[in-house]
């Protein structure tokens, strides 16, 4: 850790955020990319996966140094990534020149009874001796391919701890000890943990290898059903700030701050730019401090992971915990072993509304013209009883554009009496590829397409008026 460069304060950089990483470019050392939504499927033969080359050209012309942060294959799980997507975060690595790559200590691949499927959401892993040996085995054959460092994120976890499992701070530690690799300590993450009933932040910092800790990450969140939610949702709360003034110092090869924040939720939450600048000034205020009051806790020696627990045999294995959790979260596979312990865990529940947020808002992002009509035209509920029925059908997509085809799919079994969706449905599908495979496509449509599709995107009910033989051709 000591040999990596420091790099300072910085941020996220997701779409949406570019204009504003550009004017306060004086206040950001640092900007960390997450590479999936970069990509997508690619019909190109023995090339399964692409990346958007436009996109990737002008973030590595930015001038800001780069960290890449993993969001696709989490390491915390039995079902390892696919070959050729670690090919292509690898590449991005290089392509971006990034000092060190991380990815999360969660799963969402589940080798299931029919099938690998995913889960829709980053989910926690049982936390065990077998969970350690496993997440290590996955970070050192991530890291063996990788021209940089690796460092996992500490998670977040709204599931009550299960009899025996190792806490928070021995289960991230034993990891980072075993797989000698770096840690990203998500601030945010334990802090959620801990005002939903786990492991204190300071107690689990106790457990850990403090030297490892090569980066920070600090964000808001957001309260839903009594849970507190690392939704990256506002400016970092004054008392975690307090706590990271508390946290900081005790790290001495700290190499990266970076704040997290959603864009969509700027103007949700009326968060203005220079609420943004006056956070990266507190946060530069914290990383100065930090130097001055540079100290290395002592403590105990920490125990290796075969000796933290002996309930550990009576814990499910990691895949029968993968199995167990997500059939109960997405309400599929009932008959699971030990599925019955979540029935009586609350974050069940918050999972379950978290993966559903994520595959409506993927559906409306990705389609937000069909969504429209379909709203206009049968109201909301109807809408959303038709995702509830399409999810039956399908587990989540990891990729924007198939969770779309899967949907646009579902909806032409539906019968619905909706003039024009059908082709709606084909324009956005259609817009889509184009943007991924930069080739043309042309449409048909039974009625004049500009006004339809116009209409729409003013979200209001199209009159549907002229009727005839119409192609609209949409070039990259």
């Amino acid at each position: 850790m000591r040999n990596l460069p420091e790099t300072g304060v910085g941020m996220v950089c997701l779409p949406g955020l570019e204009a504003f990483i550009e004017a306060a470019h004086d206040l950001i050392d640092v900007i960390e990319i997450e590479p999936q939504p970069l990509w997508f499927k690619s019909a190109a033969a023995g090339v399964p996966y692409a990346v958007n080359a436009d996109v990737l050209a002008q973030l590595c012309a930015d001038p800001h140094p780069k960290l890449v942060h993993g969001v696709g294959f989490p390491v915390g799980g039995s079902v390892p990534p696919e070959p050729d997507q670690v090919a292509l975060f690898v590449d991005v690595v290089k392509a971006l020149g990034a000092s060190w790559a991380s990815e999360h200590l969660s799963f969402s691949r589940v080798d299931g009874a029919d099938g690998v499927f995913n889960t829709g959401f980053l989910l926690p892993p049982v936390q065990s001796a077998q969970t350690v040996a496993l997440a290590a085995a996955n970070i050192r054959a991530l890291s063996a391919q990788l021209p940089v460092p690796f460092a996992f994120e500490t998670g977040v976890n709204y599931l009550r701890p299960m009899h025996g499992e190792m806490s928070d701070g021995a289960f991230f530690g034993a990891i980072a000890e075993e797989a000698d690799c770096a840690i990203l300590l998500d601030l945010h993450n334990l802090w959620c943990n801990e005002k939903n009933g786990r492991q204190g932040v300071l107690a689990a910092l106790d457990e850990m290898p403090l030297e490892r800790v090569c980066e920070v990450h600090l964000a808001g969140g957001d309260h839903l059903d009594g849970y507190y939610l690392d939704a990256h949702s506002g400016l970092v709360p004054p008392e975690l700030m307090q706590l990271a003034h508390t946290v900081l110092p005790r790290l001495p090869n700290l190499k990266a701050l970076i704040f997290e924040i959603v864009p969509a939720y700027m103007p949700a939450r009326a968060i203005a730019q220079r609420e943004l600048r006056a956070q990266l000034l507190d946060l530069r205020q914290l990383w100065d401090e930090r130097t001055r009051r540079l100290q290395v806790a002592g403590g105990a020696p920490r125990a290796k992971a075969r000796n933290i627990t002996a309930a550990d045999s009576a814990l499910p294995s990691p895949t029968e915990w993968e199995r167990a959790l997500a059939g109960r979260v997405l309400e599929s596979d009932a008959d699971a072993p030990f599925a019955q312990v979540f029935d009586a865990d609350n974050g069940v529940a918050v999972l379950r509304q978290l993966v559903a947020a994520v595959r409506s808002g993927t559906i409306v992002d990705s389609m937000t013209l069909s969504y429209r009509l379909i709203v206009l035209s049968l109201g909301e509920p109807a809408f959303l009883a038709l995702l509830r029925a399409f999810w039956k059908t399908r587990p989540p997509e990891p990729f924007a554009t198939e969770e779309a085809l899967n949907f646009a799919e579902f909806l032409r079994t539906q019968a619905l009496a909706i003039p024009h969706l059908d082709e709606v449905l084909a324009f956005e599908l259609a817009s889509h590829q184009v943007r991924m495979y930069a080739q043309h496509k042309t449409v048909r449509f039974t009625c004049s397409p500009l006004p339809l599709l116009m209409a729409l995107r003013q979200a209001r009910m199209p009159d549907f008026a002229d009727q005839g033989d119409f192609a609209l051709t949409i070039e990259p």
